[in-house]
């Protein structure tokens, strides 16, 4: 089973100045925000006892009225607990919400389609559909999940331009895994993208920044793999571009 990525409520700005007694006065006054928000507490239990069927409830109430937050964050415990397991309810409310544009449920819809996890069959043209949607609008996880269904021609032709440019946006976003595939894909060997200073300055990049020691150590290794094919020059180049990417596009992101 895909675990789904819980919607994050930004319940302080829900709950604004409002105390816990005017936020349940809102839920009950059929206030969506606020049923969700008041949702998330319970399932959490923060400031209040944790109570995974009080939660179910109201999202589903505000679920009902069309309130994308909250599909999500039912759909989520309709697949990981807190409620008995119902995957047809939590593929029925991520489609509600994909559908209504939410980028979060296009990519966990995606995710399920890609993984075939019941009750969806896989299906890789559904996921790239999804993905790209939610790509689109710039969710990083996303784009690098399209990149690599164009890498690996599953659910669309391959195409490894394709895929280079939306690794490229993630990659853009500070992600170390979309870094080290644009630069596997730039390296020598891969075509006319071929360019071996950007693929050093994104291996560079990508080996500084995974938290993950065997994939930062893969990283190094693949930079230090194409030093040997490059000039002094070559080198201090791609080392200037990786600094100034992180003194422009990376401070951006922080």
């Amino acid at each position: 089973m895909v675990r789904l990525i819980l919607c994050t409520l930004l319940c302080a700005a829900a709950l604004g100045a409002q105390t816990l007694t005017d936020l349940q006065r809102r839920a009950d006054a059929g206030d969506r925000d606020a049923q969700t928000a008041l949702g998330t507490l319970y399932e959490t239990g923060e400031g209040v006892p944790l109570d995974p069927a009080r939660a179910a409830t109201l999202y589903r109430a505000a679920a009902a009225a069309g309130h994308v937050g909250a599909q999500i964050n039912l759909a989520t415990m309709y697949l990981d607990g807190g409620v008995p397991r119902d995957p047809a309810a939590a593929v029925e409310w991520l489609t509600k919400a994909a559908d209504a544009g939410s980028a979060l449920a296009q990519m966990n819809l995606g995710m399920l389609y890609e993984s075939g996890d019941a009750p969806v069959n896989a299906n890789p043209a559904q996921a790239a559909r999804r993905y790209r949607e939610a790509a689109t609008q710039g969710l990083m996880p996303a784009q690098y999940r399209l990149a690599r269904l164009y890498e690996e021609g599953r659910g669309v032709r391959k195409d490894l331009d394709e895929a280079a440019r939306w690794y490229r946006k993630a990659a853009d976003q500070t992600d170390p895994a979309a870094q080290l595939r644009l630069g596997i894909l730039l390296s020598p060997g891969n075509g006319k993208r071929t360019d071996i200073v950007e693929a050093h300055m994104w291996l560079n990049l990508s080996a500084s920044r995974w938290k993950n020691e065997a994939l930062r150590v893969e990283a190094a290794a693949r930079r230090a793999a194409l030093e040997t094919q490059m000039t002094e020059a070559q080198i201090s180049d791609a080392i200037r571009r990786s600094i100034r990417w992180q003194d422009t596009v990376g401070m951006q992101q922080r």
